[in-house]
C-alpha cells in the first residue's frame, strides 16, 4: 500500500485479483477492478463480450496443383506449384501458409510467407535441408482446414446467447468453393461458402438455446438458408468455438487476415 500526497490523502494498493483499491484517511474506501478478463462482469451485465483467437496469424489455405514438390535450405521451404493460383507479389507476405506435407515436412501451419510467383511460394519453417520430393502425395489438397479456435469461458455459454465469428476473408475468383466452416465443441454451427465474389467482410453466428441446443445456418449472417444446423452444446459449461476453411478445386486458394469472436 502507498501513500498518494495531497488533501484529501488516499491511500493506494491493488489486490490478488487486480483491483486497485483507494482508500481514504478517515477509512472509507472506493474499489475499481482492473482485471484483464472481465468474463464475470460482462455476463452479469449481459454486455458484448469479444475474444481473440489465441495465436491467430493471417492466414492462407491453397489446394495448390497435382505433382506439386517441394524442398528446403536454410529453413526455407520452396514449394514448385506452376499455375498454384494464388496471386503473386508481396500482399501475401507476413502470412501463415498451409502445408500439405511431405516425406520430411509434416502437414501443418507454417510461416511467415516470404514470397509468391506464379510458379513458386517460399515460407520459413526450420528444420533440416532435403530435397525435392512430392507435396501431399502428388494430389491437390481439399482437406477441411483447422484455422484458429478459442474457449468461450462456461460464464458466456448461457441460453439465447448469440455466438459469432466475425473478420475479413478473401481468395481467388475462379468458380472454386471456398468455404469457411464453424464448430462448437466440433460440431458444425454454420457454413458460408463463396465463389467468383470471395471478398467480404462476414459475420456468422449461433445462437444457444435453453434446451442445450445450437441453431445456425448456411450462409452469413442476415441472410435466409436451405440449411439449419442444430447440435446440442450444454450450457454453463466451457465451449471450444473452432474455425475451419477449405476449398473445393485445384488452383484455388481462400484466406483469413482478420477474426475475432462475439458473443451477445
Amino acid at each position: 500500500m502507498a501513500l498518494v500526497r495531497g488533501t484529501p490523502q488516499l491511500l493506494v494498493e491493488t489486490d490478488a485479483d487486480g483491483g486497485l483499491g483507494f482508500e481514504t484517511r478517515d477509512g472509507r474506501t472506493v474499489r475499481v477492478v482492473t482485471r484483464d478478463n472481465h468474463a464475470e462482469e460482462h455476463a452479469t451485465i449481459g454486455a458484448p463480450y469479444s475474444l481473440r483467437f489465441p495465436g491467430f496469424v493471417r492466414s492462407l489455405l491453397a489446394s495448390l496443383v497435382a505433382s506439386t514438390t517441394a524442398s528446403r535450405t536454410s529453413n526455407v521451404v520452396t514449394v514448385v506449384a506452376t499455375a498454384h493460383g494464388i496471386t503473386p507479389g508481396a500482399y501475401f507476405v507476413g502470412f501463415n501458409f498451409f502445408y500439405p506435407g511431405s516425406p520430411s515436412l509434416a502437414a501443418g501451419w507454417y510461416g511467415p510467407i516470404i514470397s509468391i510467383d506464379s510458379a513458386n511460394i517460399t515460407f520459413t519453417a526450420v528444420g533440416a535441408n532435403f530435397g525435392s520430393e512430392s507435396v501431399n502425395g502428388g494430389a491437390i489438397y481439399t482437406s477441411l482446414t483447422d484455422v484458429a479456435s478459442v474457449v468461450i469461458p462456461a460464464t458466456q455459454v448461457v441460453a439465447d446467447a448469440n455466438i459469432s465469428v466475425i473478420g475479413y476473408r478473401g481468395g481467388d475468383t475462379s468458380s472454386a468453393t471456398k468455404s469457411i466452416r464453424i464448430y462448437l465443441n466440433g460440431l458444425n454451427v454454420n457454413t458460408n461458402s463463396v465463389t467468383t465474389t470471395p471478398f467480404v467482410r462476414f459475420q456468422t453466428t449461433a445462437v444457444l438455446l435453453d434446451s442445450g441446443k445450437a441453431v445456425g445456418n448456411g450462409g452469413f449472417d442476415n441472410l435466409s438458408s436451405v440449411t439449419e444446423y442444430m447440435p446440442s452444446v450444454p450450457i454453463g459449461a466451457d465451449t471450444t468455438l473452432l474455425v475451419k476453411a477449405s476449398v473445393s478445386a485445384a488452383s484455388s486458394f481462400v484466406y483469413v487476415s482478420s477474426i475475432r469472436a462475439l458473443i451477445t
